[in-house]
């Protein structure tokens, strides 16, 4: 054994002298540029930007540019202060793959063209300190290198990006994007050959997509890698306590700074906590503003000698959602399972899913959207209990609204079980259409909308369907 262990130590010792003879063997510019794709801070390192205040300055990389830098998630979602030089690290890192990987493709996409427009100007003054950079055209929305590497900025739209297969992807202030579903499933696909993504944004609230890729990664229902970046981290707010590890203890030092003084009260307090904070503290337009998942998420195990409902949501290219719940002697409700599913016809559900749950769990009633009653019909020919639900929609808002948080300060009356992931994420994202009272329909709503049918209907007196019996 000892013999094998110094055999192996001689190849290995071989094996590295052979490397490092290569190595000495290559030109001075070859050695750049293996280091400089390697490692790109040190390309970046030799580089220059333009300051707003400083004029131009060395490309020094803060610590949290750094770790997004170095990272190599194949999808990163970053919650930011205002100002803290995310723009610029995504045209430093834009421009890096494009100059050291031949062929590679990088999609800019902002809210609007003027902010598409500056991530372009920021490749360009970091371009002006890369002579030897191969320019082949440029223009103010795209940039063509003699290695065929291309970086591209386009205003968001529901189209963008449709076109392209992107290396590299990037949604800047994604909160504050018109039609951001649209938008997400334009792009999305864009890096999906082995590219990466990046959204970034401020946040605005918790009633757009940007806030439920968030919430869905913290519950690890996708894949996104968060990097936080609070205002206390940046040098240029907190010069003297950046570098501090506690969060708590460089939090109070950049309290103490000039930055924090002469700033902070030219911001409300919810402006402040998301502007600034990385909060998303607003909630202008949820339609289910009481929900809070540390209150009604709970640990739930299925009680047999309590009766159990369905509710149903329809779908086939958005998703299918069924619903079961409990409903405890004192009237609460227990929202225990939940079933998401698109693509599938409703008869394949009601055969394959939902009749053995129907059976295992003893479903009394399974209340359905009303506005469909061929699906209705496959539900009750497959041997299940549906029935069409109370249809008023503010009606059933108000009672959920109720439930969650009841008149007068009781303990809330609807709980979700901590398996019903998907539910919790839709009830903390579902909002209302901009200047309507009317939900907004999307990729949210299907969860809650089954969540409706089944407390305005449970909630409501007799049904008027009769229940069918299980079959065996």
């Amino acid at each position: 054994m000892r013999r094998q262990r110094d055999e192996s130590a001689t190849v290995w010792a071989q094996f590295g002298d052979d490397l490092l003879t290569r190595w000495e063997d290559l030109p001075q510019a070859a050695r750049a540029r293996l280091l400089f794709q390697a490692h790109p801070e040190r390309y970046l390192a030799g580089l220059s930007l333009l300051h707003p205040a400083l004029g131009r300055v060395p490309c020094r990389l803060y610590p949290y540019q750094l770790a997004l830098l170095r990272s190599q998630g194949p999808q990163r979602l970053v919650v930011k202060a205002r100002q803290v030089g995310v723009s610029q690290l995504i045209a430093a890192e834009a421009l890096h793959r494009a100059r050291f990987f031949p062929g590679s493709t990088a999609l800019f996409v902002s809210r609007n063209l003027a902010a598409a427009q500056h991530l372009q100007r920021l490749v360009y003054q970091l371009l002006e300190s890369d002579p030897a950079a191969p320019v082949l055209r440029r223009s103010d929305s795209e940039l063509v290198l003699a290695n065929e590497s291309t970086i591209r900025s386009l205003p968001a739209s529901e189209s963008t990006g449709r076109t392209y297969a992107a290396t590299g992807a990037y949604l800047d202030e994604f909160a504050h994007a018109r039609s951001a579903e649209a938008i997400y499933q334009a792009v999305a696909p864009t890096a999906s050959r082995g590219g990466r993504l990046l959204v970034a944004s401020t946040p605005r609230g918790k009633a757009n997509l940007f806030y439920r890729l968030y919430y869905e990664a913290t519950l690890g229902l996708n894949s996104f890698e968060i990097h936080h970046i609070h205002w206390a981290d940046c040098p240029e707010y907190n010069p003297q306590g950046y570098q501090e590890p506690d969060p708590a203890r460089r939090l109070r030092l950049g309290e103490q700074g000039a930055w924090f003084a002469q700033n902070r009260d030219r911001y409300s307090d919810a402006a402040w906590a998301e502007e600034y904070e990385c909060d998303f503290a607003a909630s202008v337009g949820l339609v289910y503003r009481e929900f809070d998942p540390s209150l009604h998420v709970v640990d739930y195990q299925y009680r047999p000698e309590w009766t159990t409902i369905a509710g149903q949501d329809f779908g086939y290219i958005h998703p299918a959602v069924c619903l079961l719940a409990q409903v405890s002697p004192s009237d609460d409700l227990f929202v225990f399972a939940e079933h998401y599913q698109a693509g599938v016809p409703i008869s394949t559900l009601a055969r394959d899913h939902y009749l053995p749950l129907a059976r295992e769990y003893r479903v009394a009633a399974w209340y359905c959207d009303p506005s469909d009653p061929g699906a209705i019909s496959e539900l009750r020919a497959a041997g299940l209990p549906a029935l069409p639900a109370r249809a008023e929609v503010a009606r059933g808002l108000m009672l959920v609204r109720k439930l969650l948080r009841p008149p007068g300060g009781e303990a809330p009356r609807l709980h979700l079980s901590r398996q019903c992931r998907q539910l919790s994420a839709d009830l903390a994202t579902y909002a209302y259409r901009e200047g309507s009272e009317e939900p907004e329909k999307g990729l949210a709503d299907h969860g809650p909308d089954a969540l409706r049918y089944l407390v305005r209907s449970c909630w409501a007196g007799q049904a008027e369907a009769e229940a069918v019996a299980l079959g065996p």
